[in-house]
């Protein structure tokens, strides 16, 4: 029900959009992670920065996080 005057809640991406964003946020989320864990695995001691690793791991879990959630959304589980 739907009071007078209001408009219906619509999404700020079109739904078209959804599988796209999906796929692209993914991959460049799993790019992000496999390259902070071939600089974890390869860099010495003292070449390491904590806030290089710390923005690569957001950068890397932002982009799967919201991946999953057009993933989800694309397959029609719609969250609320």
């Amino acid at each position: 029900m739907v009071a007078a005057g209001t408009l219906p809640l619509a999404p700020p991406v079109p739904e078209a959009l959804f599988q796209p964003l999906a796929l692209a946020l993914l991959i460049s989320g799993l790019l992000a992670s496999a390259s902070f864990f071939v600089r974890e695995e390869l860099s010495t001691g003292r070449r390491r920065g904590l806030a290089e690793e710390v923005l690569l791991a957001g950068v890397a879990a932002a982009c799967l996080g919201f991946g999953t959630v057009f993933l989800l959304l694309a397959c029609g589980v719609f969250l609320g």
